[in-house]
């Protein structure tokens, strides 16, 4: 089939998914019911492991269309490549040994139409959730930018494009038969034509660094010479997230929090809801937090999720994690407590502490040269692959995140005003269930 065919059925049936999924939630309950019985429980931002459709639909059937002022994606480059992130494991020496495993496959080895079907339906539904002033930011390189600003033009209307911002960086590949290819592409819709953006200034140097003197402009000078303040362009000059940078947890396709940042004050205000629905480590949702947004973010890879909880929990973010569902039993994970003191006002303090643990681990994921490291771990001391505990210290629904290495013996304290449910996360992101104190 085609380029243009393929194109135009993958569209189609994108559609055609859309339709019947408004056709299920029109049979389901209705939304207002359950929004005021959301915002009388639930906190503002929820993270959840989930296809994103499936959260999408979930979403827009508990009455969040309408809502979210921008949604920010780095979907799928259709680039048929499979990435890796990397791990930190703890030798007996007491050495961090870096482990590298497959992140998420791009291999879409099912066509371009299938691609094109994927998009088209999740972009409708972005678009429902959207506001009636709010923006879609879609983040992509060459290999599908071309095709996606087709289905956005179609979706959302070519008169509703805003930019196409290009994002220049260092770091990379080059190759012998083409140029270095050294940007991304992140493309800009609204909703409608009264959508929000709030566009900042930035330097503008003079010619030779030299002041102009024009009448009526006003002009600044700093290090490197004379400037005037403009609008900032649509080509943006920001650092990857280097080896070596505080940021970087080892996820494949990590973007930088500064990118983040200007598209989320760009594109909302405090206190707004802003959405992430390929959220990866969470970048984009620690941004937001630490502008004072409300947000929502969701991916279907375990290890992301897991990074992102542990990231935005170290941020003090407060949130609701209902993918809370470990598949491995307690008999996997035996947790300790060491003593129990019950406290004045009711509550308890609990010292408890991993006693035993027996994670399930497929090596056939991890490089081959890296599996001796596992495989030492699971032999020596099988509790060094729990990269944090998850407790929920009143039974509630909201997890925060413990490291082990809060202390050196291992010993966590908790208080709890009510029953405790824990949760160990392995350093590959799979749960295992350490019951009810």
């Amino acid at each position: 089939m085609a380029v243009f065919e393929q194109i135009i059925s993958g569209l189609d049936k994108g559609k055609t998914e859309y339709e019947h999924i408004l056709e299920r939630i029109s049979r389901g309950t209705s939304a207002s019911e359950y929004r005021a019985e959301a915002s009388e429980t639930h906190p503002d931002s929820i993270l959840t492991l989930s296809d994103n459709l499936v959260f999408m639909e979930k979403l827009i059937a508990e009455g969040y269309s309408g809502s979210f002022r921008t949604i920010y994606i780095d979907p799928p480059f259709f680039t048929k490549s499979k990435f890796n992130a990397a791990v930190s494991v703890t030798g007996s020496d007491g050495a961090k040994h870096r482990v590298r495993h497959l992140a998420f496959d791009d291999r879409f080895e099912r066509s371009l139409e299938y691609y094109i079907e994927n998009m088209s339906v999740r972009i409708l539904m972005m678009r429902d959730l959207l506001a009636s002033d709010g923006t879609l930011w879609i983040h992509l390189d060459w290999h599908s930018s071309h095709y996606i600003r087709l289905l956005l033009d179609e979706l959302l209307g070519e008169k509703n494009f805003i930019n196409e911002i290009i994002w220049c960086y260092k770091s990379g590949g080059s190759g012998k038969r083409h140029f270095s290819r050294k940007h991304d592409t992140i493309l800009v819709y609204g909703k409608g034509k009264g959508y929000h953006i709030d566009i900042p200034s930035e330097k503008s140097y003079n010619r030779g660094f030299k002041p102009y003197n024009f009448k009526g402009v006003r002009e600044y000078r700093d290090e490197l010479g004379w400037y005037t303040l403009v609008n900032m362009k649509d080509v943006w000059n920001v650092d990857m997230v280097g080896r070596t940078s505080s940021e970087r947890n080892g996820y494949a396709t990590q973007k930088p929090l500064e990118l983040m940042r200007r598209i989320i004050e760009a594109g909302s205000e405090e206190g707004d809801l802003v959405g992430d629905f390929f959220c990866g480590s969470g970048s984009f949702l620690e941004a937001a937090q630490k502008a004072g947004r409300k947000w929502v973010g969701c991916d279907n890879e375990k290890l992301a999720v897991s990074l992102a909880r542990k990231r935005l929990s170290n941020t003090g973010a407060d949130y609701i994690s209902d993918d809370v569902h470990p598949e491995a039993g307690e008999d996997r994970l035996n947790i300790e407590v060491n003593e129990i003191q019950n406290l004045e006002n009711g509550g308890r303090l609990i010292r408890l502490k991993v006693a035993d643990f027996a994670p399930e681990i497929d090596t056939g994921y991890i490089q081959k040269n890296d599996r001796i490291h596992i495989e030492n771990a699971l032999r020596e001391d099988p509790a060094e692959l729990i990269d944090y505990i998850l407790i929920d210290n009143n039974f509630s629904g909201r997890f925060v995140c413990r490291s082990l290495e809060d202390n050196v013996s291992g010993e966590m304290v908790v208080l709890a005003p009510g029953k405790v449910r824990l949760v160990a996360v392995d350093v590959f992101g799979r749960e295992y269930d350490g019951g009810l104190i």
